[in-house]
């Protein structure tokens, strides 16, 4: 893949399955990051929105709350963290836990957030930008999904 993109400035990552799609996104920049290549950084991260998003999408898979989340694994979460801070696509990561960290009392990534401290650090400063949208109305205090853009009920 870092080949594809040195002579390309593309990557063709092929038909994966959603987890892997973003396997592959992450240990590409991973490595990519090893050899100083950039350029490639916020494309990969919005390469994951958009894994993210598609996933939102599918119907009767909606199960623990964590929309954002069905896609990721902890393994994403600890890779990602490996990546320089201010790296688009561990903010990325951070951006798709937020709402479940907001809205749940045990959110999909709680181990990780207490476990992986640059992925609490990336986490804490999504959720301070999230924050920053509250607005209280009728129906209860809401705040925007970084995600999706959405006004999304604090629980």
């Amino acid at each position: 893949m870092l080949v594809q993109w040195l002579h390309l400035g593309r990557v063709i990552f092929g038909e994966l399955a959603p987890e892997e799609a973003i396997t592959a996104t992450i240990e590409f920049v991973r490595i990519a990051d090893m050899y100083g290549v950039t350029g490639m950084e916020a494309l990969m991260a919005e390469r994951i929105k958009g894994i993210i998003m598609a996933q939102r999408a599918v119907k009767n898979v909606f199960v623990d709350g964590h929309l954002n989340t069905r896609c990721l694994t902890a393994q994403h979460i600890v890779s990602a963290a490996l990546l320089p801070k201010g790296h688009p696509v561990r903010s990325m990561l951070a951006s798709a836990a937020v709402a479940g960290f907001l809205q749940e009392d045990k959110h999909k990534f709680a181990k990780e957030a207490e476990d992986v401290p640059d992925f609490a650090v990336d986490l804490l400063r999504e959720v301070k930008t999230a924050l920053k949208s509250l607005t209280t109305g009728k129906q209860g205090t809401t705040f925007k999904d970084p995600i999706t853009g959405q006004m999304l009920l604090l629980y």
